[in-house]
């Protein structure tokens, strides 16, 4: 058990400290390996040289990545724009005059109940809207301060990026070599260990996208119902858009609907920002009933099992930990259920029971 919780611990403080470290050659040693097999099939079926296919599959990996990652740069800092600047507004048009037809009908309620109640709700109420006021403009300059720092992180990412790409050439190009000059330094049970636990990651992440997949439809059908319900334009884009983003651990659906929700109710829609809010919960209840069982499923451990290993890996990794911790336990329940390691106990065989001779042979003896 010491040795167990020791290895443990070794991996959970590298996961945590080290690997912020040496992110780059991580993703580089990620896109190497994932880029391995086409590469191997450029070899064999194209009849071409290594280093010419690793170059040209390199050429093609950058080339989309970067497009995808320009757009998605590109979208969110003109919806960060954008928000910055449709808040203001949105106080101005919306929420003070809502906040002032509020205030006619708090005084006027507030004048019946005597002088004493009138006069602390008419010296209360200015406080009020000014608080809503600075926390609107506290917000706004908030974004904007946000904005400015990821400004200023540019040029270390861009440094990063750099050291990734560069990396990730040279590993993509001696893998094969690398990896195989890494496993001799290993004893060979630790060898054996190592090639058993990298098969079994790519079968239980091809079954871990699976089962979120499963899930991303789930959450589709839902949300299409409840949109059509409630008469929305383009509901089936509107629907696949907000599944897609619902798959990513730290954002989900909510970073879409209650927003969503919180400005049709302030514009006065309110049956339908209330649909929105009862979508969201009816979404959620659904997801948090489904998501241990299908993904347990899937790969092989037990809801109650994957639920404790999402809920531990959220507090100790945040979104990495929610998808890391099952695949990690997943990993370990399978390299244990074909004998390389040996960490769980099984249930002993049934030692049979001597039967009881039968009468006539009773007498007999």
């Amino acid at each position: 058990m010491v040795y167990v919780a020791l290895i443990i611990a070794i991996v959970m403080l590298v996961v945590k400290y080290v690997l912020g470290l040496i992110w780059p050659f991580f993703l580089a040693f990620l896109f190497a390996w994932s880029m391995t097999p086409i590469i191997r099939w450029m070899t064999v079926k194209c009849h071409m040289k290594r280093p010419f296919a690793a170059v040209i599959c390199l050429l093609l990996f950058f080339t989309v990545l970067g497009g995808l990652l320009a757009v998605l740069l590109v979208s969110v800092v003109s919806w960060l724009q954008d928000l910055i600047v449709f808040l203001p507004k949105l106080y101005r048009e919306t929420i003070e005059p809502w906040l002032q037809l509020m205030t006619g009908w708090v005084t006027d309620f507030s004048e019946r109940l005597g002088p004493d109640a009138y006069a602390a709700v008419t010296s209360a109420i200015p406080n009020i809207i000014s608080s809503i006021g600075n926390a609107v403009t506290s917000f706004s300059m908030r974004a904007v301060g946000l904005v400015s720092g990821w400004v200023t992180k540019v040029p270390s990412m861009l440094l990063s990026t750099l050291i990734c790409v560069i990396a990730t050439v040279f590993m993509t190009i001696d893998f094969h070599r690398m990896t195989a000059f890494l496993l001799r330094q290993l004893p060979q049970h630790a060898r054996h260990v190592t090639v058993k636990a990298k098969d079994t990651f790519i079968s239980v992440v091809v079954k871990y996208g699976k089962s979120y997949g499963i899930i991303m439809g789930i959450t589709f059908c839902e949300l299409l119902v409840g949109l059509l319900l409630l008469r929305q334009q383009q509901a089936p884009l509107l629907a696949l858009l907000i599944a897609v983003f619902d798959i990513f651990p730290v954002l989900g659906a909510g970073f879409i609907l209650i927003p969503w929700a919180i400005i049709t109710l302030l514009g006065g829609g309110v049956a339908k920002g209330l649909g929105l809010l009862a979508l969201y919960i009816v979404i959620t209840i659904i997801r948090q009933f489904v998501e241990p069982r299908v993904v347990g499923r899937q790969v092989g451990l037990h809801p109650l099992v994957t639920l404790i290993a999402m809920l531990v890996g959220t507090k100790l990794f945040g979104g990495i930990g929610l998808l890391g911790l099952p695949i990690a336990c997943a990993i370990i329940k399978n390299l244990d259920d074909t004998g390389v390691i040996h960490l769980l106990r099984r249930e002993e065989p049934a030692v049979p029971q001597p039967q009881a001779p039968a009468p006539e042979q009773a007498e007999k003896n």
